[in-house]
């Protein structure tokens, strides 16, 4: 991850989250509409997972260019 430019990782992250929140509303709308096991549960849950690493490295990514360029 270091040798990639600040927009670069900006854009990996954003696009992890906005898939990952993507497939998550899929798979809620699976379990809410149907007899699903704890399989489906389990997905939900690890596609939330993937969410807030991609919202979380977003954050690290703008705070660790601010401290960068306030050096």
């Amino acid at each position: 991850m270091n040798k990639f430019s600040y927009k670069s990782r900006l854009l990996y992250f954003g696009l992890l989250g906005f898939f990952s929140l993507g497939f998550f509303l899929l798979q809620l709308y699976s379990v809410m509409n149907s007899d699903s096991g704890i399989g489906s549960y389990v997905l939900l849950v690890l596609w939330a997972l993937m969410i807030a690493f991609g919202v979380g490295g977003l954050f690290f990514t703008m705070k660790t260019n601010k401290e960068r360029r306030g050096k």
